[in-house]
């Protein structure tokens, strides 16, 4: 059951880091559901930068992922795999509390579309996330 809970994680994470990819150049699809809004207008525009950070980082949460569920063989059991594996399962898990405003279990705002798709699509990814990744390390 681990092996096939860390392999779904593993391949939403890397499918994740391209549709980011998609986007940094200039891909539109979904584009109306990823931002959260104030007052109408996007809260902020992220650069192409950013948006390929945010791809390059769920990528490397992939690959820890495997690693850290031994799909991916390596000779000895690196440190920084473990490591990395516990800071995915906190990031994940503080994306699932959010910042209190805009995203999270906690927000207030929960009118716009973002904040919609939030509640049943981001949520619970991100928890499964987190529990991927416990899974893995216990």
């Amino acid at each position: 059951m681990v092996m096939i809970i860390t392999i779904i994680a593993a391949c939403t994470l890397f499918a994740l880091s391209l549709l980011h990819v998609f986007w940094a150049f200039g891909g539109r699809w979904g584009m109306n559901f990823v931002i959260p809004e104030q007052e109408g207008e996007r809260a902020f525009s992220p650069s192409v930068g950013m948006t390929l950070l945010v791809a390059l980082l769920l990528s490397m949460a992939g690959v820890i992922l495997l690693l850290q569920g031994n799909h991916i063989s390596l000779p000895t059991k690196y440190l920084i795999v473990q490591v990395g594996a516990w800071i995915c399962a906190i990031v994940f898990c503080l994306r699932v509390i959010g910042d209190f405003h805009y995203f999270g279990i906690f927000k207030k705002e929960r009118r716009t579309k973002f904040s919609m798709m939030d509640t049943f699509l981001y949520i619970p990814l991100c928890a499964f996330l987190s529990f991927s990744f416990i899974v893995t390390i216990m």
